[in-house]
């Protein structure tokens, strides 16, 4: 097994609430669905210097890394964050940021009005950060 290295991110998951009726309502459309989700959540993570680490069916683990100059080590090596950095409290805005954009653009995608009728639409879209 090749060793791992540390490193300090942070990680925001978000997922698809009530998947399983989602996809009753949706059927064979349920991937459509799913896939318009993840091109919004992709991109706007991306977007905001994140990225989606693992998608699981209706969940997203994403991630925000701290680069180098962020981290310091203590006395034993273990990583700390510079809690006086602008890039910590930069990148920390970037992730909340997403995460209200992701919700905005699901809720006010035009190609999820599609798929899922008004009616059938269950607490934004089923989703939650």
């Amino acid at each position: 097994m090749i060793p791992g290295k540390k490193i300090m991110g942070i990680f925001g998951f978000c997922d698809i609430r009530n998947f399983t009726d989602a996809t009753e309502i949706l059927q064979q459309d349920v991937m459509v669905f799913v896939n318009e989700i993840a091109e919004i959540v992709h991109g706007t993570v991306d977007f905001f210097s994140g990225s989606a680490n693992k998608n699981i069916g209706d969940a997203f683990l994403l991630v925000w890394k701290f680069p180098p100059e962020a981290v310091r080590y203590d006395e034993e090596g273990q990583p700390q964050l510079k809690e006086d950095s602008p890039v910590v409290s930069g990148l920390a805005d970037m992730a909340l940021l997403s995460f209200l954009k992701v919700i905005s653009k699901v809720n006010r995608s035009l190609k999820l009005d599609k798929v899922l009728p008004i009616d059938s639409k269950c607490a934004s879209y089923f989703f939650h950060g």
